[in-house]
């Protein structure tokens, strides 16, 4: 089985990050989502770095990053899949709560 390596993690995180801070509002309106304050960021920073330093053992030693996270603020869950094996692709998804 193929891995994704440690800079291919990072490069995944990086996107997110880079993404959350440029994140379009209403009226196309630019949002950085990536402030210490929004309820979800230490959660995703505390996830990422042990997303992005997790290195499988075997096979039989992989570990699943995936979840949610409630983004308090506007009152929506964001999902993610932070994948270990290359055949699976990255998720990170804002969502109405229901």
């Amino acid at each position: 089985m193929s891995y994704y390596t440690k800079i291919e993690k990072l490069n995944i995180i990086l996107d997110i990050a880079k993404k959350l801070k440029n994140f379009k509002g209403k009226n196309n309106q630019i949002v950085d989502l990536y402030k210490d304050e929004i309820s979800f960021i230490e959660d995703f920073k505390n996830i990422s770095n042990e997303y992005i330093k997790y290195t499988p053992l075997d096979n039989n030693d992989i570990k699943e990053f995936k979840g949610s996270f409630d983004f308090i603020e506007i009152g929506k869950r964001i999902d993610y899949i932070f994948p270990i094996l290359k055949k699976d692709e990255p998720l990170f998804v804002i969502r109405f709560s229901s």
